[in-house]
């Protein structure tokens, strides 16, 4: 039942989708180190909507989602990570689900494999909700390291 309930939100709101953008992304860059950095992606959200962690239960909504390029110039270091956000009962899922609100961190360690300028790209996937409906987002990134 949850599955079609899902199912029946993202193909309700793939419409609106293209014109709904209830979350703007940016990012930064801090030095930590010689050789390594942090990566700071930040997600500027609109009132009443929520944006999902980067790990919810089996049976719930869609994660926020980081994918890295591949690149021989860096390598990731550790997991990312996100801001303390919220942790609530969802009545549609019956889950506890943590969650975000006007705004969200999100931050990854990497490590350069030599001294030199580069640009960590990649691709962003999310879900948005508010009380009325859920949008499945998408979104590309590009961190410049000098």
């Amino acid at each position: 039942m949850k599955r079609i309930f899902i199912l029946v939100f993202l193909i309700s709101s793939i419409g609106y989708s293209q014109i709904l953008e209830p979350v703007k992304w940016s990012a930064s860059v801090k030095k930590v180190s010689n050789l390594e950095y942090e990566l700071i992606i930040n997600a500027a959200i609109e009132p009443n909507y929520h944006l999902y962690s980067l790990k919810v239960p089996e049976g719930g909504p869609l994660p926020t989602i980081f994918i890295f390029e591949v690149s021989k110039d860096y390598e990731l270091v550790g997991n990312m990570t996100e801001d303390k956000g919220h942790i609530t009962f969802d009545p549609i899922f019956e889950l506890n689900i943590k969650y975000f609100e006007n705004s969200a961190i999100f931050k990854q360690r990497i490590k350069l494999k030599a001294k030199k300028a580069l640009k960590v790209t990649g691709e962003i996937e999310f879900m948005t909700c508010n009380d009325a409906s859920c949008v499945p987002g998408y979104d590309d990134f590009e961190i410049a390291i000098q």
